[in-house]
C-alpha cells in the first residue's frame, strides 16, 4: 500500500512538472489553436490533461517495472495533478 501511494506522487508531479513545462514551451497554446475540435476540447480541459498524462507516465512505469497494479495510478493521482497545477 505504501508503495503504491509512493507511485500516485511521484506519477502526479511528474505529470504536472510536465504539463508546466509543455505549457511553458507554448505546445499546449498551439494545439489549443491549430489541433482539430478533440484534441481542441481536450487541451482545453485541465483534467483532461492531468489524466492522460498520468495514464502514459502509469503505462511506462508499469511497463518498466513489470508492476500491472501501476495502472490504477492515475485514478489517484489525477486529483493531486490538478492541484499542482
Amino acid at each position: 500500500m505504501v508503495t503504491f501511494i509512493i507511485w500516485v506522487l511521484v506519477v502526479a508531479t511528474v505529470a504536472a512538472f510536465l504539463l508546466a513545462l509543455l505549457k511553458k514551451w507554448g505546445v499546449i497554446e498551439y494545439v489549443q489553436v491549430h489541433g482539430n475540435d478533440f484534441f481542441v476540447k481536450m487541451f482545453n480541459c485541465g483534467f483532461c490533461l492531468s489524466w492522460w498524462a498520468g495514464v502514459v507516465l502509469s503505462v511506462l512505469f508499469a511497463i518498466c517495472t513489470g508492476n500491472p497494479a501501476l495502472l490504477l495510478v492515475p485514478f489517484c493521482s489525477t486529483v493531486i495533478t490538478r492541484i499542482l497545477l
